[in-house]
């Protein structure tokens, strides 16, 4: 886990967060895959797409406005009247019109949380799907925000490790896989570099055979200037490979949170494949 560096920022960083005035546009990192999924199976599901985006939330209201990778102009709000259960570790989302429904699962920020226990950053799952002619088409977005760390607050010299949450959507010719896993990420402040690796398993949606992705590992550097980092991962022995972008949040890299990139080749179990998803740490 990583530890605070600076208690007293600490204090003034948490007691400044609330005082945002609604509602706030808060920084975002997300990615989407989107596929369709017919009576033979899913097929043309996307190569990854990330941009840098934001959340809007309003803290009067309750509510989160996202936005769509492909096209920010596409908005949609999830808010209390939308709330369709919740657990120690998530609260979900759901609305519709005709054939077209939206989920939103979001992580709860908790100290407490059995998941990852987090301050200062979050996740989110939006799915939008919709039905015609038998065929399905689903658009995962995953979207991390929080209270990204300031470039004053980025350490220099040092080293912290990251225990890390990794949850996703990966898609192939035989199905549609909830991604998850955990791992680590240890950053070298002093070097500019990172090192990561994560043991992720599929779960096949409807059912099915799973898969067992192994471990996956690789390297990066980091940004100090915007606080951020990224990592390119080594394709492992089942032919699986992981890429990371992603920024440190809390007033002094505290914890980690970004999007990641899962690829299969040809050898690997279903042949070729996308996914994506959010990583977070502490």
């Amino acid at each position: 886990m990583r530890k605070l560096l600076c208690t007293a920022a600490a204090a003034a960083f948490i007691g400044a967060t609330p005082a945002l005035a609604a509602p706030a546009n808060v920084s975002a990192l997300q990615g989407t895959i989107t596929y369709k999924n017919g009576s033979s199976g899913p097929y043309y599901f996307s190569p990854f797409a990330r941009v840098t985006s934001k959340v809007v939330y309003d803290s009067a209201t309750g509510t989160y406005t996202l936005r769509d990778t492909g096209n920010p102009a596409l908005t949609s709000t999830f808010g209390p009247g939308n709330v369709t259960g919740s657990d120690a570790s998530f609260t979900y989302y759901s609305k519709s019109s005709g054939s077209n429904v939206e989920t939103f699962r979001l992580l709860n920020k908790s100290g407490v949380n059995p998941t990852i226990a987090l301050t200062y950053v979050q996740y989110g799952q939006w799915r939008r799907s919709s039905t015609a002619s038998g065929v399905t088409s689903t658009n995962d977005t995953y979207v991390v925000f929080g209270a990204k760390t300031p470039a004053s607050g980025m350490p220099l010299t040092g080293s912290a490790s990251y225990t890390t949450h990794l949850d996703g959507t990966y898609v192939n010719k035989n199905g549609v896989y909830a991604v998850t896993g955990a791992g680590g990420l240890t950053a070298n402040f002093g070097l500019g570099t990172i090192s990561y690796d994560a043991t992720l398993a599929g779960i096949r949606e409807g059912g099915g055979t799973n898969i067992a992705f192994g471990t996956l590992t690789g390297t990066g550097s980091i940004a100090t200037s915007n606080a951020s980092f990224k990592g390119t991962g080594t394709t492992n022995g089942s032919g699986f490979k992981l890429d990371v972008n992603g920024n440190f949040y809390g007033p002094a890299a505290d914890e980690i949170g970004g999007i990641f990139r899962l690829t299969g080749n040809r050898t690997s179990v279903g042949g070729i494949g996308n996914g994506t998803g959010a990583v977070v740490g502490n």
